[in-house]
């Protein structure tokens, strides 16, 4: 017998995508699956596509945000392993049976991760994916670093969940980030070469709200809760980790740079011109990582 799997799905107004969302679980083809959806009470269509679809799990009521919805969801699961799609993703074929024939406490192995691409507001692929890889504990709370875990492609045991709780709700930001920092800080996750979910990019997700430096100078704060005791061993190493990534002239850089890239898209050349020569002047490794390196790799051609 398969393990049960439980899909918890937070949403409000996602009626645009809700359906793609619900068919990429459904046509799994997963014989011990329970989706469940969390509804923050939307006023779009979407209570009309959930209703198109009775095996689904729902809970429809007001929410404190995705935080609370996903809580919602974990509190209510029946499954040996979870995981969280989002309400505008989408999983690729074969992942949940991927997904089962890897979580197994037997084996020792709690957390599981696929690689997932980006789609566009159409789902359309966009030809990149979401950098997908483990090394440590330690390196996630790296964050300077890059960030590495894509949440539609994570699935976890449930005694991972008792062991380590649900989402911290007085985030709004980097909340799964916080929730991967706690989980392995007692279980390693096992990465799969295979694309297990897409990760869709369009104007109402809420990551777009921010730019890559504002969502690191706000994912740094969670970061710190895992630095151990300030002056001991483990805190002088994130510091002078982060330190050697530039530290607080690295974001403001970083923040330089997303400007620039925005100016270019919007044809402000000067602007662009102009915040690429501060953000170069500011921290210029930031520069040559997001720029250089990534061209001398073969990357985003």
């Amino acid at each position: 017998m398969p393990p049960r799997i439980s899909i918890i799905t937070p949403s409000y107004n996602q009626g645009r995508y809700i359906e793609a969302t619900i068919l990429s679980v459904l046509e799994q083809g997963y014989p011990e699956l329970e989706h469940i959806i969390v509804d923050g009470g939307s006023t779009d269509g979407t209570p009309a596509i959930l209703a198109r679809y009775p095996h689904l799990k729902v809970i429809s009521e007001p929410d404190r945000g995705q935080a609370d919805a996903v809580n919602k969801g974990l509190r209510l699961a029946s499954g040996e392993i979870i995981g969280w799609l989002n309400s505008d993703d989408t999983y690729f074929p074969g992942a949940l049976a991927d997904a089962a024939a890897t979580v197994d406490p037997a084996k020792g192995v709690f957390i599981a991760m696929g690689r997932c691409a980006y789609i566009d507001e159409e789902g359309n692929p966009t030809g990149a994916e979401h950098p997908s890889a483990f090394v440590s504990h330690e390196r996630v709370v790296e964050i300077w670093k890059g960030y590495t875990i894509p949440n539609p492609a994570v699935f976890f045991h449930r005694q991972v969940y008792e062991e380590c709780g649900g989402l911290d709700e007085s985030l709004y930001f980097a909340l799964d980030y916080d929730l991967f920092c706690r989980y392995t800080a007692h279980h390693a996750i096992v990465a799969i070469d295979r694309l297990w979910a897409t990760y869709r990019l369009h104007r109402a997700a809420k990551t777009s709200e921010q730019s890559q430096g504002e969502l690191l100078e706000k994912s740094l704060v969670v970061s710190r809760r895992y630095w151990g005791e300030p002056g001991s061993a483990r805190w002088w190493r994130y510091r002078l980790s982060f330190w050697w990534y530039g530290g607080e002239l690295g974001i403001a850089a970083l923040k330089r740079l997303n400007r620039a890239d925005r100016a270019w898209r919007e044809g402000c050349y000067p602007q662009f011109a102009g915040n690429l020569l501060l953000a170069t002047l500011i921290f210029p490794p930031v520069v040559f990582r997001s720029l250089v390196l990534p061209r001398l790799r073969g990357e985003g051609r």
